[in-house]
């Protein structure tokens, strides 16, 4: 363990002083790299380390925190090996095992993980390319300034860039990076430091306008921002011309951010239908004309009764052999005038009109039949897996309704497979937690969806009935040209291995992808490469033609 330039501070909180005499003889080895500190509470703990977030707390079990008390890396002191993994603790040390060594790894193990921990935290509310806010990032932004400001002085825009993505395939991911930073670097040019800029997509952005001075502050920065977008883009020596869609939308003192983007987004849309660069400023008539939350919602409730939505699958690859070993569902949404929309269309909608409750039986039950039509159809059992909602989780019905599909449709339980949210398994963790050892029991397993993007605990994880991890697409997209992707990647695969956990990562589109994840010993990949989602019929097709063959060879 190489000496820091500072030494690493240890703060020991025990009910016995036998503790801090061996501790600072098992540190003698480490020479001036620790300085071990004691407090008799936790108060001590705020006021010694409120500035240093890199230190590490020794506690005993009468002093370990209280689940989500404390932020820093703490690693619990026992007299005996304990009888199941402890909970709420980076790691555990036990007293008659305790040689300089073995305290040696403990602490860099769990400074290891604490540097991932938070550079996952600093990840999820940052776009990787360009540094600024990601939606995630920027939705808890325009919910703190919209209580600061009491709504008012506020505008938000919401920014699309027409046609980005033949763009981008036309320019490579390469040149579409290039494209999307120096549209970045025009638009901050426009605005000032109270302002606020985050990118919500591959295309979308928003810019949080200050308007205090100038209420009319967000249409003129408006206008200047559709000339300097509509200017010629220069990619390898090449020039080209790119239209976007601006919306605006003036915060008021009613509402809050979920209405404000909704109003942005609305007005983003209208400027869609003229061509070029150009923006709209939303006002109750283009309320009126738009479809408003309430239309697309009892749109949504008759598209359920009229069975207009449609699962599409999408294949799982085992690495190690080249099998299809698993298939994610997918809800489609076949509208009458829209045409096919994607479940980003809809899902956020049924999960705040509670809707998310009927459409996820739906999906579970239209998977479990789509299941007995590949075994009829003699093809070797795949698991299915089908992303299970918090809403479901609070649903007293989750237990009796599964238990009925399963046996109407006559399937194994055991190939069932349902995907988490880390938001939806930190968020209540004993509600979650007793949940699934109630479906557990049924033989289904669960795996959690989307890994890196909500700051898990892995003792939290470790504690939880989950068989495998999916690593986020955010990760996984342009990890052969970015080094700190790659480290990421490959830190996440081991700390799960160390977990017992299967890994899957999501969003694969390259060649370069597969080899690295391979080489990191990623188990499962799923993404474009692999295939496409597909409707049951392509689906039998696909497993048809890959039956017996080994994929991973073609690629």
């Amino acid at each position: 363990m190489s000496t820091p330039a500072e030494p690493l501070r240890l703060l020991l909180l025990a009910d016995e002083p036998e503790w801090a005499a061996l501790l600072r003889e098992r540190l003698k080895p480490l020479g001036d790299a620790a300085v071990l500190l004691t407090a008799p509470n936790w108060a001590a703990v705020d006021s010694l380390f409120s500035h240093d977030r890199q230190a590490v707390v020794l506690a005993t079990p009468a002093l370990q925190p209280a689940a989500g008390r404390c932020e820093l890396p703490t690693i619990l002191l026992l007299d005996h090996e304990p009888a199941a993994t402890p909970t709420g603790v980076s790691d555990w040390l036990v007293r008659g095992q305790l040689t300089s060594d073995a305290l040696r790894r403990s602490l860099r193990h769990v400074r290891e993980r604490g540097v991932l921990v938070a550079t996952l935290q600093r990840l999820a509310e940052q776009d990787p390319l360009t540094g600024i806010a990601n939606r995630q990032g920027f939705q808890a932004l325009l919910t703190a300034r919209l209580a600061e400001n009491d709504g008012r002085g506020l505008a938000l825009g919401h920014l699309d860039l027409d046609n980005f993505r033949h763009v981008n395939d036309a320019l490579g991911h390469q040149g579409g990076d290039r494209l999307i930073l120096q549209v970045v670097s025009r638009l901050k040019k426009e605005l000032e430091a109270s302002d606020q800029l985050a990118r919500l997509g591959s295309d979308e952005f928003a810019l949080l306008i200050d308007t205090r001075r100038d209420p009319n502050r967000a249409e003129w920065i408006a206008e200047r921002i559709v000339e300097a977008l509509a200017e010629p883009y220069w990619i390898d020596g090449e020039s080209l011309l790119l239209g976007c869609s601006l919306g605006i939308a003036h915060a008021r003192t009613q509402g809050g951010a979920d209405p404000l983007m909704w109003h942005a987004h609305i007005a983003m849309r209208q400027a869609k239908g003229v061509q070029g660069c150009t923006f709209h400023v939303f006002n109750e008539r283009i309320n009126r004309n738009a479809r408003s939350l309430a239309d697309l919602e009892s749109e949504l409730r008759r598209a359920l009764r009229r069975d207009e939505l449609e699962l599409h699958y999408q294949p799982r690859l085992n690495l190690a052999d080249g099998r299809i070993v698993g298939l994610e569902a997918l809800v489609r949404w076949r509208h009458a005038e829209r045409g096919l929309l994607p479940p980003s269309e809809f899902v956020p909608l049924a999960e705040q009109s509670g809707l998310i409750v009927p459409l996820g039986y739906w999906v579970i039950s239209r998977a479990l039949r789509d299941m007995q039509a590949l075994r009829e159809r003699g093809l070797a059992p795949l698991h299915m897996a089908v992303n299970l909602s918090f809403r479901q989780f609070q649903d007293s019905q989750l237990l009796a309704t599964l238990s009925r599909l399963i046996i109407e449709h006559g399937v194994d339980a055991r190939w069932l497979e349902f995907e988490l949210t880390e938001t939806a398994v930190m968020r209540r963790n004993e509600l979650v937690r007793q949940t699934m050892d109630a479906l557990g029991r049924l033989g289904v397993r669960f795996s959690l969806d989307d890994f890196g993007t909500g700051f898990s605990s892995f003792v939290h994880l470790n504690s939880l009935p989950i068989t495998l991890l999916k690593v986020d697409r955010s990760f996984v997209a342009e990890m052969e040209m970015r080094e700190e992707n790659r480290k990421l990647v490959h830190a996440m695969i081991n700390l799960a291995h160390n977990l017992n956990l299967e890994v899957v990562a999501e969003g694969v589109e390259t060649p370069e992808q597969m080899a690295l994840l391979r080489e990191f010993g990623c188990d499962q990949v799923q993404g474009f490469l692999v295939s496409k989602p597909l409707p049951v019929g392509e689906l039998i097709e696909y497993l048809v033609q890959a039956s017996g063959l080994e994929l991973a060879a073609a690629f």
